[in-house]
């Protein structure tokens, strides 16, 4: 970065606008900055870092708010502007600060603009002039933080020396801010949280292992000679140990499945032939049942042989009738053709009458048509007359419509040219009214991108506050829970233990229950038992205790996950709190608060400031399609003026031509619209006689038409009724003829021997099914009885009682069986899950150490202590230190070079980061603090310049071109001020620019540029270039 202009308004001592131009150096690259104290000196440091960062270089001068010029007038803004070349490309960067003018209650005039100069042409280098953009956009640019650029390019009074004589623990701050190390911080917090998650899993994944072994304890039955029940009696056990002797109980189990199968196979065998036997005995006396029940049934069916005989009587009688019903039908058709016949005799009639009423009123119209052919011939003649007078009527009209017409179009063009004048001056008044609203709105919003910028840091800190304050909440309802899980499980726990002792004393009772005197005891050996132990009645059962472990188990692991939560909430609210202090705040919930109430009250403030922005931009672009539309109707209006003279003319014109034509009319026939009424009339009225005429003769030839074919359909409708009649009389007697062939006495006898079809069908179907049960049941019997000939009925319950009894065996060594395969299975299912648990515990066991190795590391747990950041400071210290040592034995003559210390910091604190120095002439290490002032300038000049050659080689593409020293050369003999000089020529001849601010005079004299800074009267200062 090389400077090329600074202007300085209204900034610390420089009253009005201060122009700096670096140009006029003229090629020299070692300048002075000379002056009184308090003339402004700094100040022009300050104004160059406040540019680039905003801020001023030293940590005194780090509120912008105080570099506002005391001496400058209320209407003059704080502004800096700094335009400077880097890698061959210049850019301006300008910053005003708002502030609070008189008579006002909020700050305004905050600006900011950042752009690359190509050409004379400006781009602007952010998407928008917003404080955080510019700053993370020149950061990205420099290639230098803030602190970095006050180490290495800018070194304020007092600040270059910190990185020599400060603590380790500030040197450490130092080369983390520089060298953004901070993030290992948060990792060795991160790996700590981890750590103890994992260290959490380790524990549960080992209480679940203990689990599933005493829950295996208690799934399998007690028996004697268990290798398993040996190995958990022990004190000590581990998993291999258990699962060894699980095998062994897994073989009993099989050895006792195999033989408890065999016997069942065996036993099922048998009672399959058993209940064989019990089927057959039940089969022989079902058929005894069903012979007793068919012959029932054949005695029924015998007694209804009269009924179905009377049935086959009526059946034959229906069957004689089928022949007559086709001739009855043929008599009734002819019947109901005699009334249809009688009915189109009527119809005919009524036709024959109508037709002939309607002949009669046809012929009176035709005679009175005829009649009006007088007339017709009249208009024939009028229409004619009235043609000829039509077009001379029609031309005298036009030339009347033609003169209104322009006489009406001059009247508008007239109005039009008032209404466009008019438009015009209120439009002059309207972009004169938005011009004045503008201006007002601009006034009202100039400090909006400082609000901006101050409301989205309050939200961002709001976000913090407000995250931390729902973890407190959420930490408080966390560990209410684990008391809560915590009360449950101890209870639990509790309940679990009153039941197995319980359950311990039952299985003594039971064991008590087969003792007798003189038989050893399998517990103790005694063959006395004085003291037995006694059945409780309400001792739990096995499925008792294992529900209550289960429930304690299920309890135990809420509590240990709740347990988890609360610490996991804890180390979140830990880096959140440190998040919120590390921007200022202390007290969470009044911070919020009050934070919230600001943000609110901004927000407002904002909103209406963005409120009157929009208005402002939709007003301006109000205003330029006002100003556009105001052109338009100027032009507009030159437009109407020529149309309203030319048409004023055109009518004056038209008129006189119209009252010329109109003095050769005759007066009577002037009138087109009388004229084309009375032809109007006459067509219509000659077009109606016509219609009526020719209606008149078509009507009157039609109704002759049908009086003749209404008398001709009434002779035949006569005709087919006697037809009919003839026909129906006939089949009738014929009918009663075949009666009485047929054996009936009477239609009456007829009638009732008839059936339907579906009846007919039905009486005949049941005479067959009876007929076919009948015979089946007989057969039925005589197979039932010849079958059953010389046998007895069986005695089913004595079968029935010896099967029972064999069933219940069965069922024994079915249940011995499932009692063998539930051992096994248990066993089986154990075995699986303690590998599993104890595989869980391996693997989380070595997970864990794995974790805390890491985090030790991190955290410098070695007996150097050092943390893996502090390493790598300490590998960035050792780069400066020889970079800086090159230029600290030129300057001191030989005499010294600085070196890191490797004495143990006290109280346990890290070490690694102290500065020694070697003196050559003594021969001795001693601390840097024991040098001279002088000594520790140059001592610092050159680890500020060694730093300065490790973070350019460290970030990588940093220009590093120009360099300013803000005093400390007075306290340097002149040997050392010299070889200082000597250092500070050698590096401008590398092409930077070196600026110095220094009261020592012979530097004044060494130095052929130099930057005057003198303070007038009044207190305010100025600059100028002196260069000799």
């Amino acid at each position: 970065m090389k400077p090329i202009k600074l202007t300085m308004t209204a900034f610390g001592p420089y009253k009005d606008k201060e122009t700096i131009d670096f140009s006029e150096l003229n090629g020299h690259r070692l300048f002075l900055v000379s002056g009184n104290t308090g003339s402004g000196k700094t100040s022009i440091f300050d104004a160059i870092c406040f540019a680039l960062y905003g801020e001023a270089s030293g940590e005194d001068r780090s509120d912008s708010r105080n570099l506002r010029s005391q001496f400058a007038p209320d209407d003059t803004h704080t502004s800096v502007e700094f335009e400077f070349e880097l890698k061959k490309r210049t850019y301006r960067i300008l910053r005003q600060l708002s502030h609070v003018k008189q008579g006002n209650k909020n700050a305004t005039g905050e600006k900011y603009e950042f752009v690359e100069t190509t050409g004379g042409k400006e781009t602007m280098m952010v998407d928008r002039y917003m404080v955080r953009q510019i700053n993370e956009r020149m950061q990205s640019l420099i290639g230098l933080t803030k602190d970095q650029f006050s180490q290495i390019v800018m070194l304020p009074q007092g600040e270059f020396r910190k990185l020599l004589t400060s603590d380790t623990e500030n040197k450490e701050e130092i080369l983390r801010r520089i060298f953004r190390t901070h993030l290992f911080k948060y990792v060795a917090e991160y790996l700590n949280e981890k750590r103890r998650g994992v260290q959490a899993a380790c524990e549960l994944a080992k209480r679940d292992l203990d689990m599933q072994i005493v829950n295996l304890r208690l799934a399998l039955a007690e028996r004697e000679g268990s290798e398993l029940r040996r190995v958990l009696d022990e004190e000590h056990y581990n998993a291999f140990q258990v699962l060894e002797a699980l095998d062994s109980e897994i073989r009993y189990y099989e050895e006792e499945k195999l033989s408890r199968k065999a016997k069942l196979e065996e036993e099922t065998k048998r009672q399959k032939e058993r209940v064989e036997k019990l089927h057959q005995a039940a089969a022989l006396n079902a058929q005894f049942d069903e012979l007793d029940a068919k012959r029932s049934g054949l005695t029924s069916l015998e007694g209804q042989v009269p009924e179905f005989a009377g049935q086959r009587e009526r059946l034959a009688l229906a069957e004689k009738t089928l022949p007559l019903q086709v001739q009855e039908k043929h008599v009734a058709g002819a019947q109901a053709e005699v009334m249809a016949k009688e009915r189109q005799l009527r119809e005919a009639n009524e036709a024959h009458k109508r037709a002939e009423e309607d002949y009669r009123r046809m012929e009176e119209a035709y005679r009175l048509e005829e009649s009006r052919g007088d007339r017709r011939e009249q208009l024939v003649r009028e229409l004619e007359r009235l043609n000829r007078d039509l077009p001379v009527v029609r031309e005298l009209d036009a030339k009347r419509a033609q003169a209104e017409r322009l006489n009406a179009t001059a009247q508008r063009a007239q109005e039009e040219l008032k209404a466009i004048e008019a438009k015009a001056a209120a439009r002059q008044e309207e972009k004169k009214g938005l011009a004045e609203r503008i201006r007002a709105l601009e006034e009202r919003f100039l400090a909006l991108p400082e609000k901006g910028e101050k409301l989205e840091q309050m939200r961002s800190d709001a976000k913090v506050l407000q995250e931390s304050l729902q973890l407190s909440k959420e930490l408080a309802k966390a560990g209410t829970e684990e008391r809560s899980q915590q009360e449950l499980f101890d209870a639990a726990a509790r309940e679990y233990s009153r039941l197995e002792a319980a359950w311990l004393e039952g299985q003594a009772a039971r064991l008590a229950e087969h003792l007798h005197d003189g038989q050893p005891c399998p517990v103790c050996g005694s063959a006395e038992h004085p003291r037995k132990a006694l059945a409780a009645e309400d001792a739990p059962t096995r499925e008792t205790l294992e529900a209550q472990r289960s429930r304690r188990a299920e309890l135990e692991s809420g509590y240990l996950a709740a347990k988890a939560k609360r610490e996991h909430l804890e180390a979140q609210l830990r880096a959140k709190e440190l998040e919120a202090r590390s921007l200022g705040y202390s007290d969470m919930e009044r911070d919020y608060v009050q934070l919230v109430e600001a943000g609110k009250s901004l927000s407002a403030e904002v909103t209406r400031m963005r409120a009157d922005q929009t208005a402002a931009g939709e007003l301006k672009q109000q205003l330029e399609k006002t100003e556009q539309a105001l052109e338009a109707e100027l032009r507009e209006r030159e437009v109407k003026t020529e149309a309203y003279q030319n048409a004023r003319t055109s009518s004056v014109t038209e008129k006189a031509l119209y009252e010329q034509a109109l003095s050769s009319v005759p007066e009577e026939i002037r009138s087109l619209e009388t004229l084309e009424r009375r032809l109007t009339e006459a067509t219509a009225e000659k077009t109606r006689l016509d219609t009526a005429w020719r209606a008149a003769q078509e009507q009157f030839q039609q109704a002759r038409e049908r009086q003749a074919a209404a008398a001709a359909s009434l002779t035949g409708a006569e005709a087919q009724l006697a037809e009919a009649r003839a026909r129906s009389e006939q089949l009738s007697a014929e009918f009663r003829s075949e009666l009485s062939a047929a054996g009936f006495e009477s239609e009456e006898a007829y009638r009732q021997a008839k059936l339907s079809d579906p009846e007919r069908e039905r009486i005949k179907r049941e005479i067959e099914r009876f007929d076919a049960e009948l015979a089946t049941v007989r057969k039925q019997v005589e197979e039932l009885e010849a079958r059953l000939q010389d046998k007895g009925r069986a005695d089913l319950a004595a079968l029935r009682e010896e099967n029972e009894k064999q069933e219940q065996q069965l069922e024994h060594t079915r249940q011995s069986l499932a009692q063998a395969q539930d051992g096994y299975d248990k066993a089986l299912g154990g075995k699986e899950k303690i590998i599993q648990a104890e595989r869980v515990y391996r693997n989380a066991e070595k997970e864990y150490q794995l974790v805390k190795d890491l985090y030790d590391v991190v955290r410098g747990e070695n007996k150097f202590k050092i943390s893996f950041e502090r390493y790598l400071l300490v590998e960035f210290l050792d780069r400066i230190l020889q970079a800086a040592n090159l230029r600290l034995q030129t300057i001191s003559g030989g005499q010294f070079y600085l070196a890191r210390s490797d004495r143990r910091e006290k109280h346990g604190k890290q070490s690694g980061l102290g500065l020694d120095v070697f003196d050559n002439y003594t021969g001795q290490y001693r601390d840097v603090k024991t040098l001279s002032g002088g000594e520790k300038f140059n001592a610092s000049l050159c680890l500020a310049l060694g730093m300065a050659d490790v973070i350019q080689t460290y970030e990588g593409g940093i220009s590093l071109e120009t360099m300013f020293i803000d005093e400390g050369f007075g306290s340097l003999d002149e040997d050392s001020l010299n070889k200082a000089i000597d250092t500070l020529i050698e590096l401008q001849q590398t092409g930077r620019l070196i600026g110095i601010i220094s009261h020592v005079q012979e530097l004044k004299q060494a130095i052929p540029a130099v930057l005057e800074v003198k303070k007038s009267a009044e207190g305010c200062s100025h600059t100028r270039f002196r260069v000799s």
